[in-house]
C-alpha cells in the first residue's frame, strides 16, 4: 500500500481531467537529490561567470532565477511534484504572521554568536568581511532598498520554490516528515558556502521546513525567508566602518536569554495557530 502524508498532491476530477492520460512521474527524494546538486552548482557558476561583467545584483537575480525558479518550471510537465498543493495560499491570520515574524527575529538574535564562536576556533578570512562591505552594506536609502529586492525578497521567493517546495516534498515522500525538514535544512545549509554559519543556515533551513509542513505552504517560509535577510541586510548597513576591521564580539547574555524563550514560545503559539490546518489535511 502506498505511504501517504499530509498535503500530498492527489489528481482531483474536473474540468480538464483525463483518466486515460498518462499520469506524471512521481517526484521523490532521488530526483531531488539530483535536482539540488545541479541548481546548486548553476547557481554557483552562473554567478561567478556574471558577477565581474554584469554586476553583483544582475549575477544573483540571473543565477537565483535560472537555478531556482526556471528549472522547476521546466519540471512541472514531467514530475508529479505537487505544487498544487505547497503553492496554494496559507490559512493564518494576523496572529500567525505576527509570532511568524517573531521566531525569526528571535532566532537570528539566538545563533547570532555561533559564527562568533567558531571565529575564536577557525578565524573568518577578511575576505569575507570585505564582500560583505562591499555588496550587503548600503550607504543609503536607495541602495538599501534595492539590496532588499536583490539579496531578500528574490532569494525568499526562489529559493523557497526549490528548497521548500520541490527538495520538501521529494525527501517527504521518500523519508518522511523529520527527515524533509533535518536533511531539507542541511542542503539549504550547504548552498550557502558559509562554514562559520552552517550550524545557523541548518537550523533555519529547518525552520523555513518546519513551517512549510505546518501550513502546507510554502508562503509562510517565503514570508520568514525575506524577514530573515531583510533583518540581516539592516544589520550590516549599520555597522560603523571600523567594525569591519575588528573581530566580531558576542552578544551579552541578556540578549540572547529573552530572545531564547521569545523563540520558544513563538514556535509553541505557531504550533498551535498551525494545529487546525494540519488535522484538516490529515482527514
Amino acid at each position: 500500500m502506498d505511504k501517504r502524508y499530509l498535503f500530498d498532491d492527489l489528481p482531483q476530477p474536473g474540468p480538464g481531467f483525463d483518466i486515460s492520460a498518462k499520469p506524471l512521474r512521481r517526484w521523490d527524494a532521488g530526483h531531488a537529490m539530483l535536482y539540488f546538486v545541479f541548481a546548486a552548482l548553476l547557481s554557483l557558476l552562473a554567478a561567478l561567470a556574471l558577477i565581474e561583467t554584469a554586476g553583483f545584483y544582475v549575477s544573483i537575480i540571473i543565477s537565483e532565477v535560472a537555478a531556482f525558479v526556471a528549472i522547476p518550471l521546466l519540471l512541472l510537465p514531467l514530475f508529479d511534484t505537487g505544487w498544487r498543493t505547497w503553492s496554494r495560499r496559507a490559512d493564518g491570520g494576523a496572529a500567525f504572521w505576527l509570532w511568524c515574524l517573531a521566531a525569526v527575529v528571535s532566532f537570528a538574535v539566538v545563533q547570532s554568536n555561533l559564527p562568533v564562536l567558531l571565529d575564536r576556533v577557525w578565524p573568518i578570512p577578511q575576505e569575507q568581511f570585505d564582500f560583505y562591505r562591499e555588496h550587503l552594506a548600503a550607504a543609503s536609502p536607495g541602495e538599501f532598498a534595492l539590496l532588499l529586492i536583490v539579496a531578500a525578497l528574490i532569494p525568499g521567493v526562489c529559493e523557497e520554490i526549490a528548497f521548500r517546495g520541490l527538495i520538501h516534498t521529494g525527501l517527504r515522500r521518500s523519508f518522511g516528515t523529520n527527515h524533509a525538514i533535518i536533511w531539507g535544512g542541511a542542503m539549504f545549509a550547504v548552498l550557502h558556502l558559509n562554514p562559520w554559519n552552517f550550524i545557523g543556515l541548518w537550523s533555519f533551513g529547518a525552520l523555513l521546513g518546519y513551517l512549510r509542513e505546518r501550513t502546507g505552504s510554502i508562503y509562510p517560509s517565503i514570508a520568514a525567508h525575506m524577514a530573515n535577510n531583510s533583518f540581516a541586510l539592516v544589520i550590516f548597513s549599520l555597522q560603523r566602518p571600523e567594525d569591519w576591521d575588528t573581530p566580531p564580539e558576542f552578544l551579552p547574555w541578556y540578549a540572547i536569554v529573552p530572545a531564547g524563550v521569545l523563540l520558544v514560545y513563538s514556535v509553541w503559539r505557531l504550533h498551535n495557530l498551525t494545529s487546525r490546518s494540519a488535522a484538516r489535511a490529515s482527514e
